[in-house]
Formats: structure tokens, sequence, C-alpha cells
């Protein structure tokens, strides 16, 4: 009989534990995150995006708790406080970490045109990008693409600027590699939040900005304070921002969810870029109808531009390994995809 009871007691145990086991592991996850843009802007909206993805993918197992830019830490912040636990996760633009990690300024389009937006989708997605970008990060924390934006509009002005000889003694606001092409083309440059773009076109402090792409700028009011708008984006042909995941909180996650986690990410890229590429349409509709003097580089000062940008690639290889490996990357797949992109481009 005390063999019996035995048996039984140690068979009510495991119930218990495998019950205690099955209702951990259906108890809901709630992060709490971060975007480094106001999230009632067009590029913080892939951060909201992604969360509701993940909430719905994972039936509510996984809650994203969203912040806009600022509510907890501030937006040039979100690097150091996902990768310490402040935050579970954020989005982030690699901008903030450029003295610390210089090859971040390569996960945007290139200046110039050297990459556009079809490359980088590719490369970032179908080939080195996402996996080069883990390891330019390490073990700091886990990283993934969210937020591919439509073109940029360019550079705006308070002052005429039709050639790249106009842009000499300009104080322009910009972020990435473009701020080294702006310097050689003889402009000072300064790098801000978007919220002190407008105010400090207002004061003078500055008077020409590069930001984003048309529905962007139109929402932080670049069409009411500058007159001009120069094209083609120089500076840059479009942006991949990133989502910022604490290790712990990734690595304590079941392997549904960090696929959802993922999976949900690609999702809300495509779903917002196509969104807001019309949003900038009628953007641009609007900047028109604003009266604002639109003007487009020469064919021979974009190759000069051009020029001067592969120039910065070469230089800036030089001076970090990593950089240098990330751009031996994107050249070798710029090399392997023109040929076939030639063929199935029409000349129009």
């Amino acid at each position: 009989m005390k063999k019996k009871a035995l048996l039984l007691v140690l068979a009510l145990v495991m119930v218990f534990i495998v019950s205690s086991s099955v209702l951990a592991a259906d108890k809901p996850i709630v992060w709490v995150g971060q975007s480094c843009f106001p999230t009632s802007l067009p590029v913080g909206q892939y951060f909201v995006t992604w969360a509701k993805n993940v909430n719905a993918m994972s039936n509510g197992m996984l809650t994203i708790e969203v912040h806009s830019e600022g509510e907890i830490v501030p937006g040039p912040a979100i690097f150091e406080s996902v990768r310490d636990g402040v935050l579970d996760c954020g989005q982030n633009t690699p901008a903030w970490q450029k003295g610390q990690y210089p090859a971040g300024d390569l996960f945007y389009t290139l200046p110039a045109g050297v990459t556009e937006t079809n490359d980088l989708l590719v490369w970032m997605y179908g080939n080195e990008g996402h996996a080069l970008e883990q390891e330019m990060y390490g073990d700091a924390l886990t990283v993934f693409p969210l937020g591919l934006t439509p073109p940029e509009s360019g550079i705006w002005t308070t002052r005429p600027v039709k050639t790249l000889e106009d842009i000499k003694g300009l104080k322009v606001r910009s972020a990435g590699l473009s701020m080294e092409l702006w310097e050689k083309l003889g402009a000072s440059v300064v790098l801000l939040p978007g919220g002190e773009v407008v105010p400090s076109l207002r004061r003078g402090v500055i008077d020409a900005a590069e930001f984003a792409f048309p529905s962007m700028d139109v929402g932080l009011g670049l069409h009411e304070v500058c007159k001009y708008l120069m094209g083609p984006p120089i500076h840059m042909g479009s942006n991949i921002f990133q989502l910022l995941i604490n290790n712990d909180k990734y690595n304590a996650l079941p392997e549904y969810l960090k696929e959802i986690v993922k999976k949900a990410a690609v999702a809300a890229t495509l779903e917002d870029y196509a969104k807001q590429w019309n949003d900038s349409i009628a953007a641009f509709d609007k900047i028109k109808a604003a009266g604002v003097e639109i003007n487009k580089l020469s064919r021979e000062d974009q190759l000069k531009a051009l020029e001067i940008s592969y120039q910065i690639l070469d230089e800036k290889s030089k001076e970090d390994p990593m950089f240098k490996k990330v751009w031996e990357s994107q050249k070798k797949f710029l090399d392997s995809y023109q040929g076939f992109y030639n063929l199935t481009k029409f000349d129009k």
C-alpha cells in the first residue's frame, strides 16, 4: 500500500509540474519599447505597425507596449537603453551611433545614387546585409531591419540652390554619410533630431535641411519655412531603420515567437513602405501647391556628387575594418546585380 501511495504522490507531483510549465508557457509576455521618432510621424509608424503585427500574429502571447520618442528616453539613447535593458526593444536609426559604429551609415542607401532603394532592399533581405548588420553590433543586442522609406525629397533651402556650387556656405541639417558629402561640397553640417529642424530653420540656425520623404517633410512643415527644394536626393535615396531587441529578452522567447518578431518586422516594413509611397505622392502635390520652387541638379553635377561619394566610401574604408567589409559586400553585390537589372530596365 505504501508503495502505491508513493507512486500516486509522485504522479500527482508530475502532473502539477507539467501543468505549471504549461501555464507558464501560456502566460502572455509584455515588452516595453520606444521609437527614436515620434510615433505620430510616418517614420515612427513602422514601430507601431510592427507592434500591432506581433500582437496579432502571436494571438496576444507577445504584446509590445509602444512609446513615442522621448517618453522614456531621448531618441538618440535607444541603442544604449535596449542594450542595457532599460527598454526591451526599440526602433533606431544608426545615425545616432555614427561615432561608435561607422559602418552603420552603409545601411542607408548611399549618397548620390551609389545604391538605390531596390538595391538596398535586395542586399539587406536577400544577400549579406542583415547578417553584416548583426555582425557589426556583435553580441551587444539583436537587430532586424525595420522601416524602408520611400525615396527622400532632396534638400530644402531658404535660398535658391540649383547647382553644387550653390551649396558652398550653406548651414545644412543632415545625417549619415551625406554629412561628409555636404562638407566636401563646401557646406557646414549640423545633426539635429526631427523636432528641432523647423525651429532651427525659422531662427536661421540652419538655412538648409534634408530629412526624409515628402509626406514626412510635409508633416514636419518644411514646405512652410523653405521656399526651395532641390533634387535628386544626393544625400541618400531612402532609409532602412532598425528594430533593436535586448538579447536577454529575445533569447528567452520560444522559437515560434522569435520567428514572429522577425516576420512581423518584414511585414511592417513592406506594408508601410507602400502606404507612405502613396502618401508621399499626395504630399508632393501639396508641396507644389504651396509654391515651393523645385529644381533638379544637372546630370553633370549628379555625376560629380557620385564621384565624391565614391571617394568618401574608399577613404572611410581605410579607417574602419567593419566599414570596409560592408562596403566591399555592397560593391560585390552591385557588380552582380547590374547585369540582369540593366537587361530588364526599359530605356524611357
